[in-house]
């Protein structure tokens, strides 16, 4: 079953979404030496659920890919999860653009894959999105607003890490994973910052509407050293309805025992969220932005987790249907190829839940 039509038979259960809650099922661990095609399976950004199999892309810029793997649950738990192929995202023999791969999603039709770029900005290589259809790959047309330069567009590994299909199925929304230069600082312990939600359409392949989003402060942890990095982001998106969207934010903090990573899912709404989409910068400017509720802060279920550890999750689907109707809600972690230390590959499994309407 493709993600879209399984997405369109659940409205009815996602238009009752303002009491949804998310239980966690179960978790999974991926051997850290596992290979397919000869390929090492890691940096898992983004998970995609669609004709009853899944594609998660690798945050990989020597060789851009994706994989397809099969993940079976019984009994409200993952019984396994068994990857399949390694499939590139670009013919790296004709093609020399510089990517840096976050999220994917395929189109309504089943056939052609969207995914995003963050590029590399401090060495000047432009943020991108792409859709790779039976004719090649095509490119999305950005706006002004997401040029690099010194005192305004992205900044660096801060562009676009979430995607999600457009409820219509004409388009898809693309989130930053932090404030662009021209909108303010970055968020910090302090205080938050303004991203920028985009949807762009299949048939122009631009822009055309926007909402900002309000990204929490990063996650105060006291034990960290006085010089621990620190960051926080908008790391993907789900839209659920015409109007509301699930969104994940993860915030970082170096040299902690338990990996340093908090993460947060909430519900969104932008009803009545301001179109700034014709906003150069969101300073000094009067705007609504979409409002926001907690669904689930990650720390309170993670010594339900079988490693007792939440890694760097960044990538979320919904799933097949559960016995008992309801839908499931799969996570999965960037571990960074261990490049940083030692990381965990980690899907999680949850229920999604919203209460049954009166008769």
């Amino acid at each position: 079953m493709r993600s879209c039509l399984f997405l369109t038979l659940l409205a009815p259960f996602f238009a009752n979404s303002a009491s949804m809650q998310l239980e966690f099922l179960d978790e999974f661990i991926v051997p850290a030496d596992l290979r397919v095609d000869g390929d090492k399976v890691g940096g898992l950004s983004s998970i995609e659920y669609t004709d009853g199999r899944y594609l998660l892309i690798a945050d990989d810029s020597k060789k851009p890919r994706y994989f397809e793997a099969n993940i079976a649950i019984k009994n409200q738990k993952i019984e396994q999860v068994e990857f399949t192929k390694s499939l590139p995202l670009i013919n790296q023999k004709t093609d020399s653009s510089v990517v840096d791969p976050e999220s994917l999603r395929v189109a309504h039709n089943g056939k052609d894959i969207i995914w995003t770029s963050e590029g590399s900005i401090k060495y000047h290589q432009a943020p991108a999105i792409f859709m790779q259809t039976g004719q090649g790959l095509v490119n999305f047309t950005l706006p002004e607003m997401f040029n690099i330069s010194k005192a305004s567009g992205p900044r660096h590994n801060a562009v676009f890490e979430g995607l999600t299909i457009a409820h219509s199925g004409q388009g898809i929304w693309v989130s930053a994973e932090g404030a662009l230069k021209q909108d303010g600082e970055e968020s910090n312990i302090e205080h938050g910052s303004m991203v920028r939600i985009s949807y762009f359409d299949f048939a122009s392949k631009r822009m055309q509407k926007q909402f900002a989003y309000y990204l929490e402060p990063m996650v105060n942890r006291p034990q960290a050293k006085p010089d621990a990095f620190r960051t926080t982001g908008l790391v993907e998106i789900l839209q659920l309805n015409e109007h509301q969207f699930l969104t994940m934010e993860r915030s970082y903090t170096s040299g902690i025992a338990d990996g340093g990573n908090d993460v947060s899912i909430y519900l969104v709404d932008m009803k009545e969220a301001t179109d700034t989409s014709k906003m150069a910068s969101l300073k000094q400017q009067h705007f609504r932005p979409a409002s926001k509720t907690l669904l689930l802060d990650l720390a309170t279920v993670k010594e339900k987790l079988g490693s007792k550890h939440i890694d760097n999750l960044e990538g979320m689907t919904f799933g097949p249907k559960l016995a008992n109707g309801n839908p499931s809600l799969l996570m999965v972690s960037d571990d960074n190829f261990n490049v940083h230390g030692k990381q965990l590959s980690q899907v999680l499994l949850f229920e999604v839940k919203t209460p049954v309407p009166a008769h």
